[in-house]
């Protein structure tokens, strides 16, 4: 039986695609902020307060880990938050407040889970970000931080696959017109089902074709 941890999958997408799993007798962990009778193992947070200190327990009693996926988001910025008038002073500091909240839940908290993880991987452990064509393709810049925060995944991902027992790879879903299908979750699956080598350290769409855009960020593998 294959075990998956996810991260942000307790509605729409993320949801449909916990429960085809289930439907394919994966156990699931999941962390989310919506309570969802469907998993194994939830643990339930609020993602404005959210700290590590909530996911020590809930980790260690984690059992081997076949895939993790993290489809969180968090953003605290808008187009108004660039306006002249928009902050008093201690509007400006919640603003930053929930500005690195909403960081730590994007990219930090992948990060933690993943090191804290390391004794239950195998060198056949998937790990997938759900990321985005804003990374390549600014057409919209009004979410600085979401931009920022998957561009930072992107590269968060790059170095794990080239460091870290396992693979790791992004998902771009902008492949197909509409991310909740029933058509994009089972491609999903048969993608995360792949060869570890087909996947490591590429970005795809659902059904597992490479984003080549991706290739516009060029780095010299540095092992």
């Amino acid at each position: 039986m294959k075990t998956a941890l996810l991260i942000g999958c307790g509605s729409k997408f993320g949801l449909n695609f916990q429960r085809a799993l289930l439907d394919r007798e994966w156990t699931i962990s999941s962390i989310s902020g919506t309570a969802d009778a469907t998993s194994t193992n939830q643990l339930i947070v609020d993602w404005k307060k959210f700290t590590v200190a909530q996911l020590e327990i809930f980790l260690k009693n984690q059992s081997k880990i076949d895939f993790i996926f993290f489809n969180q988001n968090s953003s605290s910025l808008s187009a108004g938050s660039f306006n002249a008038s928009t902050y008093s002073t201690v509007e400006l500091w919640k603003q930053e407040k929930d500005w690195a909240q909403a960081y730590f839940a994007s990219c930090i908290l992948p990060f933690h889970i993943i090191h804290s993880l390391k004794n239950k991987f195998t060198i056949e452990t998937k790990v997938a970000w759900m990321l985005s064509s804003f990374v390549h393709s600014h057409s919209d810049i009004k979410h600085a931080d979401y931009i920022g925060n998957k561009y930072q995944n992107y590269l968060i991902m790059k170095n794990f696959s080239m460091h870290f027992p396992g693979c790791f790879f992004g998902i771009n879903p902008d492949s197909l017109d509409k991310t909740n299908t029933k058509q994009n979750i089972q491609a999903l699956i048969k993608t995360i089902e792949q060869p570890v080598e087909n996947l490591n350290g590429k970005v795809v769409f659902f059904d597992g074709t490479v984003d080549k855009k991706f290739d516009f960020f060029n780095y010299k593998n540095t092992i």
